[in-house]
């Protein structure tokens, strides 16, 4: 995902108020032997990549990161290490931005040698036909199947009218967003993006259920091998929708904001408790 796509993440994260964090916790299945120990999670975004520059869809689309992309995982990676310690273990999910940024932050954390795991269940959500599309294209094809009138030919940011219609793709984008809720996006987003593209090929898309299902599966399974492990600190690098969709489905969670390129989202796990200790962190990025 793009900058643009980081003001999606915004838009469509940016739903209600900000739920209170630190006093969250979401109950699991039992983990079985060594599930009382705590393990922390540092879920974290990938870095910038070609696509998020040129501002296109990207969710099992793949790019790699661009130069400037590289230099942030390092330094989170040095902070990290240098203000909590090592890693444990480490995994990502199985595109070359989230490998990269992984094997960049444990460059920075001095661990070059401890190996990523790659799990497809850690990809960002799949959209579909628009997969490398324009950002306009695909969220003005979403809000408008929420009922929201676009103005096409103004600016991304030109406001709405009085009644709340007619703005750019962007201002609709953002009070779908408000008014609907990220589940409600995602949703309309599977269902215009699975529809048959000009040359009759079908490409189904996902939505926020079908993402925090494989997510939280993965993040179970990997919290619960930490714990039986007595592993302490495990970096986890995935996508900014998929994040936003298993903080807000499965930890009931939103973030204000989006989650940002190399954002951290950091997350205990104890005998099969989840609670969010951080969303969307960029303290680690200075």
């Amino acid at each position: 995902m793009n900058r643009h796509l980081s003001r999606i993440a915004i838009a469509a994260t940016a739903i209600l108020a900000v739920t209170a964090l630190g006093g969250w916790a979401s109950p699991v299945q039992p983990a079985g032997k060594g599930s009382d120990k705590t393990v922390t999670i540092y879920l974290t975004r990938h870095g910038q990549t070609i696509l998020n520059t040129l501002e296109r869809v990207q969710g099992w689309t793949d790019s790699p990161l661009i130069q400037a992309g590289r230099a942030l995982p390092v330094t989170v990676g040095q902070n990290i290490r240098a203000r909590e310690g090592a890693f444990d273990a480490a995994y990502s999910a199985d595109m070359k931005r989230h490998l990269e940024s992984a094997q960049l932050i444990l460059q920075g954390a001095g661990q070059s040698s401890l190996p990523v795991t790659q799990l497809a269940g850690l990809r960002e959500i799949d959209f579909g036909r628009y997969e490398g599309a324009e950002n306009k294209e695909m969220w003005t094809a979403i809000v408008e199947h929420l009922g929201y009138t676009v103005d096409h030919a103004a600016p991304a940011q030109a406001p709405a009218d009085a009644t709340g219609q007619n703005g750019g793709w962007q201002t609709m984008q953002a009070i779908a967003a408000t008014q609907r809720g990220l589940d409600a996006l995602m949703s309309a987003m599977k269902a215009v993006a699975s529809e048959p593209a000009e040359n009759g090929a079908v490409l189904p898309a996902e939505d926020c259920t079908d993402v925090d299902a494989r997510m939280s599966a993965d993040l179970n399974e990997i919290a619960q091998d930490a714990a039986k492990r007595n592993d302490k600190r495990i970096l986890v690098v995935s996508s900014g929708l998929s994040i936003s969709c298993f903080l807000t489905d499965s930890l009931h969670t939103t973030v204000a904001g989006g989650i940002s390129n190399v954002a951290v989202s950091k997350l205990s796990y104890t005998n099969g408790t989840w609670k969010v200790l951080t969303v969307n962190d960029k303290s680690y990025q200075k």
